[in-house]
């Protein structure tokens, strides 16, 4: 089973280079084919001479191939250059906005999976009743509504009718304490949560199902093994698999609900810089990001694939 998991960890690592190279790159032509970082760097006010000349000192006279190739030679070794606005080193920027979005994402899934495996269990063993219905259908509108739209249902209910929890905003835990932090990512956790606890909930529900359905269930309850025992010792792992995949899968809607989830409350984090750089044209700044999600998404199903190749029967009967 080992060499099995490092050949397809190394397998992927090989895969991932060229991967990372094609984002970066279609990125980096798309960037420079809608704006021109020198007029955002000179100003509104410039004039064609003057943008002539910050084109010039900023290497952007060159062809797009050997600037994307420099800024290739600088990434590699950590430079991402500056941003265009902030005036400051593109990574540490990006340092200071990522906390507060690697604790919305870390809340947000756990309450995902934590649920999913609640509600899938429940539902999973019993199929066809009356809360497997109801359950599905709350799966079913749950995928079907964006998050966003989500997130302002839960403001009017939860901030404005009631105030129990704040409307927006984010202090970190140095400034206003951990319980006041989780106070103000509640909300835009739980508006993150739903969509992904719904469809994994469904897949932990549909590979129970399959698995209650197999010969060796029949066999073990034949033995007199009991519910509990059945699915902790033979059904929960092998219907782990196809629900672990997901949860990676899912990441990349994670950052994207990220994006609008931020916006919504006000949460100065990845999301809300995505945004700022987009719309400000902050070029160094857009490539950054889409460079760091890029290699989010790729290590963490990574990750997820070896956890569900360790998880799958089948995989385990290779070994």
């Amino acid at each position: 089973m080992l060499t099995l998991i490092l050949r397809q960890a190394a397998l992927r690592a090989v895969v991932a280079v060229p991967t990372l190279i094609v984002v970066t790159c279609c990125t980096y032509v798309m960037l420079f084919s809608i704006g021109d970082p020198a007029a955002v760097v000179a100003g509104e006010s410039a004039t064609p001479e003057q943008v002539a000349q910050v084109r010039q000192s900023l290497g952007l006279d060159r062809s797009v191939v050997a600037q994307y190739l420099d800024w290739l030679a600088h990434a590699v070794r950590g430079d991402f250059g500056e941003s265009l606005h902030h005036r400051g080193d593109v990574l540490g920027l990006v340092g200071q906005y990522l906390p507060a979005t690697l604790l919305l994402s870390f809340l947000a899934l756990a309450v995902a999976v934590l649920a999913s495996v609640l509600m899938g269990s429940a539902v999973g063993a019993r199929p066809g009743g009356l809360v497997d219905r109801g359950l599905g259908a709350v799966a079913v509108l749950g995928i079907a509504v964006p998050n966003f739209l989500v997130g302002y249902v839960l403001i009017l209910v939860f901030s404005l009718w009631f105030g129990w929890f704040p409307s927006g905003g984010y202090r970190t835990p140095a400034e206003a304490g951990l319980l006041t932090t989780f106070r103000f990512l509640v909300l835009p956790s739980a508006s993150l949560a739903l969509g992904l606890m719904c469809v994994q909930t469904r897949t932990f529900r549909a590979s129970l199902i399959k698995e209650y359905e197999a010969d060796y269930v029949r066999t073990a309850r034949m033995k007199g093994v009991s519910p509990s025992g059945v699915f902790f010792r033979h059904v929960a792992r092998n219907a782990s698999a196809p629900w672990v995949t997901v949860i990676g899968l899912e990441i990349g809607v994670l950052i994207t609900g990220a994006l609008l989830v931020e916006s919504v409350f006000s949460i100065p984090g990845i999301g809300t810089l995505t945004l700022e750089a987009v719309q400000g044209q902050d070029f160094p700044v857009v490539q950054a990001l889409v460079t760091l999600f890029a290699l989010v998404i790729l290590a963490v199903n990574l990750v997820t694939d070896l956890i569900a190749l360790w998880l799958n029967p089948a995989s385990r009967g290779l070994s």
